[in-house]
């Protein structure tokens, strides 16, 4: 049997940035407008023509860069501050089997 180790980061729904950007691509769908704005688009990391609510639970889970760490008689991951996406208020570690 193996293991794997995740790494996943988690953005407030009240995050303003999230609610920014969310109010933003909501609107684009109650307008039934094809293309959002190419700064959402970013914020939610996909294409301007990707308007879709799914987006929006999507972006409360986000992946945080995880980078192998190895000693000796050690295995695991380390996390470079500057590399978490803004809005990550929780990072959960946890294994699979």
């Amino acid at each position: 049997m193996s293991m794997s180790t995740k790494v996943k980061g988690f953005i407030l729904p009240d995050d303003p940035m999230y609610k920014k950007h969310s109010a933003v691509l909501l609107a684009c769908i109650a307008a039934g407008i094809k293309e959002m704005p190419k700064e959402t688009a970013e914020y939610f990391d996909c294409h301007p023509g990707e308007v879709s609510d799914h987006l929006l639970e999507e972006k409360l889970e986000c992946t945080i860069p995880a980078h192998e760490y190895s000693a000796d008689m050690v295995d695991g991951y380390e996390i470079i501050v500057s590399e978490i996406p803004k809005g990550v208020h929780k990072i959960r570690f946890y294994n699979s089997y």
